[in-house]
């Protein structure tokens, strides 16, 4: 995220965000500054951090999109049309991502992609005053209870991937921990979910320690985190960040302390910085996976086929799902117009009806008029009345010599809700003996 001299709370800048759409064609009264339904079938925004330090996130969800891009175009397009794919770059920053998002207005996008941290305050006002259907791809946990008609989110919340972390490390034995964030907002959302549930499970958290990114020592920091004495530290830097940290950790402690991250600390930059060799003897990184399935091979062999020998990026599939979803209720509703695209996205995605695990079988059966049910390559994308989802997650540790991420056993939505759910640690351990994790 690119630090700014002026803090702008989101809250302001979201409200702001709505006051700009009077200076870029927007109306008062809630009417899209330009008609979907003329747009070029299939016209999606990628909207995401292209550049600075989250720029992992962009690259994940363009890739996911082109694969996703290139099966439904070998389908048939989107109402007879191919897809089109517009990016523009948010920096992971408010105020960047209100000029990003007009510009994909300006573009006549009709579905949105993204955005993936907290900009998405800034974003969400503008596209539901457009009525522009927007697939969300962060973990903001405001919302997780979210009302915007317009707003999907098929990856799953950081709530969930709280969750993991702290139950992935449960199992692993570790009773005491230390959490170690940056200041960025969307790694802050992170720490009351790992607390919470690390002390459902028993365990104790020590201390949490927040570092500013960007600075050239962190003795201080590492020496507070060392001296707390804990099995296992739960973090989440960015790359340039966890270089400096790293370092200070192997001159102080030779690394000692085993680290447990996210999906940020499991990209290819974060595992360049800190090199592969450390990262696979001290960093495990927890997030959402694909499950074994149809619609997982689909997504694997559309993207071998595009990217031939190279490995998907972490939450690629969910941006795969995001478009195919979207492209799956353009052609539903047979137009882009989104008041009644975002009607139609549940009778998509959502059961009852006949499982689909392709663009062009789904596709098939909504010509022969059966009611689907999308099943992604991240897992199901079933919303619920927040137009959340829920998925599995797992442990993936980097190959010391390519850096190359080797998944762990999974935890299944199932086992995560079950120990969101359970209020204390009588009850969690007694659920998860019930769900056969020890």
């Amino acid at each position: 995220m690119r630090i700014k001299a002026k803090r702008i709370s989101a809250a302001g800048l979201a409200i702001a965000a709505v006051a700009m759409l009077g200076i870029y064609g927007g109306s008062a009264s809630g009417s899209p500054a330009h008609s979907a339904s003329s747009n070029a079938a299939g016209n999606y925004g990628v909207l995401s951090c292209f550049t600075g330090r989250l720029a992992s996130l962009g690259q994940a969800m363009l890739q996911g999109s082109q694969v996703a891009q290139r099966a439904i175009d070998a389908s048939g397009g989107v109402l007879g049309q191919k897809v089109k794919l517009t990016e523009e770059d948010t920096q992971c920053d408010l105020a960047d991502a209100v000029p990003a998002t007009q510009k994909l207005l300006s573009d006549g996008v009709s579905g949105v992609i993204g955005p993936e941290t907290q900009e998405i305050a800034a974003v969400e006002p503008i596209l539901k005053n457009s009525k522009i259907v927007d697939e969300f791809q962060g973990g903001d946990t405001s919302r997780d209870h979210q009302t915007d008609p317009f707003l999907f989110r098929d990856s799953p919340s950081d709530s969930q991937l709280g969750v993991a972390m702290a139950l992935y490390a449960y199992q692993k034995g570790y009773r005491h921990a230390v959490l170690l964030f940056y200041t960025d907002i969307a790694a802050q959302t992170l720490i009351a979910p790992v607390i919470k549930t690390f002390k459902k499970l028993g365990g104790t958290v020590l201390t949490t320690i927040n570092v500013a990114p960007g600075q050239t020592s962190y003795v201080p920091e590492v020496q507070k985190a060392i001296a707390a004495k804990p099995d296992v530290i739960f973090t989440q830097t960015d790359a340039p960040t966890a270089a400096v940290l790293y370092r200070d950790f192997k001159q102080a402690d030779n690394l000692a302390i085993p680290f447990v991250g996210t999906d940020v600390t499991g990209a290819s930059e974060y595992l360049k910085a800190v090199t592969y060799p450390v990262a696979h003897a001290h960093l495990v990184s927890v997030y959402g996976t694909s499950v074994s399935g149809k619609s997982a091979t689909e997504f694997t062999n559309e993207f071998n086929a595009m990217f031939k020998g190279q490995q998907p990026l972490a939450n690629a599939n969910y941006a795969y799902d995001a478009v195919i979803t979207l492209a799956l209720a353009d052609t539903y509703a047979k137009t882009l117009k989104g008041s009644t695209v975002s009607k139609d996205m549940t009778k998509v995605t959502n059961p009852p009806g006949t499982k689909c695990y392709s663009y062009k079988t789904c596709v098939a059966l909504l010509k022969a008029h059966k009611k689907i049910n999308y099943e992604g390559a991240s897992g199901s994308i079933d919303f619920n009345k927040y137009h959340n989802t829920f998925g599995p997650y797992a442990p993936f540790v980097a190959n010391a010599t390519t850096g190359n991420e080797v998944q762990g056993k999974p935890l299944t939505a199932k086992i995560l809700g079950d120990v969101t759910n359970c209020t204390s640690t009588t009850s969690c351990l007694a659920i998860l003996k019930a769900d056969g994790v020890k």
